[in-house]
């Protein structure tokens, strides 16, 4: 026991442990005054203070997302080191979770480790079965009014989300405005950075890579959102243009919860276009900017469904399936047999329709107003939760049933039948359009418009065979090449 006995002068040891949930400012005032306060009792009991333990905008609830670095150093010289008294300013401040409030007071109690509380104006001998016993209902206490803070927190966010209110980081792209008291007024379009959202949704638009615009942001050293000094890279683009907070959406718990307080940066056409490009799983991220070849990647063998690449075959360079090496092609032949086939469909006049998935009509309005009702209803079971009327628990079971149909009904709204890039092709003489468009832009148009499939060809063939194109077919399309009588 390290405990003094009554009526002997001996040094006590003791040690200080302060700490403080947020600090935002970054000031450490708290701390610094739980810290003298702790000075002020060791000093009034002629306590010998041998170290001092600080952990500054840490929680010590179960949902911290910090360690508390100077409690473990704490646990661990209270287990090691001679410690008569641990100060604390009150009870909470060892923390708010009770399997380590519990697990603390025990190490304590083995070590013979008196516990005294400033705000108490009291020592605890945790040998004492009562003492021991206030300080364990203290820990229930503190647990209890954690979880109670945090199911506070939770209602304001859901009410800001239900409302449109912006919550947490800053969407880089905007600025929030405040008035002379430091009180929220508004988000706001940051205009430097907004041009930066704003250029690079309308390049993915007109069929540009992401790879290619990250590389290009980092060559003209526009600073990434973080300000990291890895620069831009093309996940970063795609998170960045996947964002339904830049077309003016409030997202909660990664769900559209309706529309947001601040104005979009990307228009409804332009935000639904890249993420319909961003999201489908047919499309290949190309990440070589100097790239040469048009259907590099893009075609498929037939035979073993492995993509196709450009190597030489003997005196030409061919199309050759990269992993088994099941048939080949020159490039040149395949690629003027596609991009005949393609303009000879663009060319048209009935194009759009062919190029438009059979679709009633009216099922994109359908779909807004059926996610229109959706996001209705479930602010009526917010209204009812601020109310007392349900369960937390209830809400969560509701609110995670909604929000998936809200997210599938919105996606269906979004759907972008012909994208601008594919569409403005379209038309009386599309080869000179085609001619003016970027490798990559063709491409893109080729990753949009085919599901392009190269069977294996006939010994002794010179020129290429339509027919080996057959079980190709136009993206949406039932029907092979064969069996439209294309080839």
């Amino acid at each position: 026991m390290n405990a003094v006995k009554p009526g002997l002068r001996a040094i006590v040891n003791a040690v200080i442990y302060a700490r403080v949930s947020e600090d935002d400012k970054k000031q450490r005032r708290s701390v610094g005054e739980q810290e003298q306060e702790c000075r002020d009792a060791a000093t009034e009991q002629t306590w010998s203070v041998a170290k001092v333990f600080v952990d500054n905008d840490r929680s010590a609830s179960r949902y911290a997302r910090k360690t508390r670095e100077e409690y473990v150093k704490l646990l661990d010289y209270l287990a090691t080191a001679h410690v008569d008294v641990l100060v604390m300013w009150e009870s909470s401040r060892g923390g708010r979770e009770l399997e380590g409030w519990a697990g603390l007071l025990n190490l304590c109690r083995r070590r013979g480790v008196r516990i005294h509380v400033v705000t108490h104006h009291r020592t605890y001998d945790l040998d004492n079965p009562r003492d021991w016993r206030t300080l364990a209902e203290d820990g229930v206490d503190s647990a209890y009014e954690s979880e109670k803070t945090r199911e506070r927190i939770l209602r304001s966010v859901r009410a800001k989300a239900a409302s449109g209110k912006p919550h947490g980081k800053l969407l880089y792209g905007y600025r929030r405005t405040y008035d002379d008291r430091g009180n929220f007024i508004a988000q706001v379009p940051h205009d430097e950075h907004a041009a930066v959202v704003q250029e690079a949704a309308k390049r993915v638009a007109a069929g540009e890579a992401s790879y290619s615009i990250a590389q290009d942001f980092n060559a003209r050293g526009i600073p990434t959102p973080r300000g990291g000094s890895t620069g831009w890279s093309l996940s970063q683009i795609g998170r960045m243009l996947k964002n339904p907070g830049y077309n003016g959406k409030r997202v909660h718990l990664g769900k559209i919860v309706g529309d947001a307080d601040w104005p979009a940066i990307i228009d409804d056409e332009t935000y639904a276009l890249c993420r319909s490009i961003l999201t489908d799983p047919k499309r290949k991220t190309q990440r070589d900017t100097a790239v040469r070849h048009l259907l590099s990647g893009a075609a498929v063998c037939d035979l073993c469904g492995g993509r196709m690449r450009v190597q030489k075959n003997r005196t030409h360079l061919a199309y050759v399936c990269h992993g088994r090496f099941c048939v080949s092609v020159k490039t040149t032949v395949l690629e003027q047999f596609v991009v005949a086939v393609l303009m000879a469909r663009l060319s048209r006049p009935d194009a759009l329709d062919l190029l438009s998935p059979e679709r009633d009509a009216s099922s994109r309005q359908q779909a807004e107003q059926e996610a229109r009702r959706k996001r209705e209803r479930l602010d009526e079971w917010y209204a009812a939760a601020a109310r007392d009327e349900i369960s937390p628990a209830g809400l969560a079971t509701i609110e995670r049933k909604l929000l998936a149909e809200i997210e599938d009904a919105e996606s269906r709204a979004q759907h972008v039948d012909v994208p601008p890039l594919v569409r403005d092709l379209v038309g009386p003489d599309p080869e000179q359009k085609w001619e003016r468009l970027t490798i990559g832009q063709q491409r893109e148009v080729v990753s949009l418009l085919l599901d392009l499939r190269v069977g294996k060809t006939y010994q002794g063939a010179r020129s290429l065979d339509p027919a080996r194109l057959g079980n190709s077919r136009w993206r949406g399309d039932s029907q092979t090449w064969a069996e439209r009588g294309l080839v």
